[in-house]
């Protein structure tokens, strides 16, 4: 809930989930082309993958921010954009809505702090395979496996303080007064 921006909640729960899967489904889906040379095994894994992240993070979504649903379309994109850039919300009506949603953008990153131990894993992982592709693999492979790693860098070194800018926006935006 916390990486993604203000556009996606402008639709309902089958909105976002098809928004959300769509994307991850597609960037998952080049990099399985990539790395396998098989446009079909590409298409399965956005399929696969696109459908199953985009439901539960849509379900994750609502879990974290039930009173999104009492909410219009237009509404929640201005409290998730006041929220993540820290500004008060132009309608005054929305301000107890700012308030649960910078609570559950803060209960969403408190959930997945305790597994941010395995993307040390992960990395390892990364770099070996990075490696093994560089000397055995397809060109295929080894991009990637370098988009792969730079995805990983940017988790690993910028994500958390962009994270905590994110959360004390949202922090100033609820705040009264």
């Amino acid at each position: 809930m916390v990486t993604l921006p203000a556009v996606v909640w402008r639709g309902g729960g089958v909105r976002r989930a098809l928004t959300i899967g769509a994307v991850s489904g597609l960037t998952v889906g080049v990099l399985a082309w990539l790395d396998s040379g098989f446009v079909v095994g590409g298409l399965i894994v956005a399929v696969i993958v696109g459908g199953c992240f985009g439901l539960l993070m849509s379900r994750r979504m609502t879990r974290y921010w039930p009173g999104s649903a009492r909410l219009s379309a237009a509404q929640r994109v201005a409290v998730v954009r006041a929220a993540r850039r820290g500004e008060r919300v132009p309608d005054a009506r929305l301000s107890a809505s700012v308030a649960e949603c910078a609570r559950g953008l803060h209960e969403a990153a408190d959930d997945a702090r305790p597994l941010r131990w395995l993307l040390l894993v992960v990395l390892v992982v990364a770099v070996a395979a990075a490696g093994w592709d560089a000397v055995f693999g397809s060109w295929g492979d080894l991009v990637a496996s370098g988009i792969y790693l730079t995805a990983l860098a940017a988790e690993l070194l910028w994500w958390p303080g962009r994270q905590r800018r994110l959360l004390a926006n949202a922090d100033l935006a609820a705040s009264p007064g």
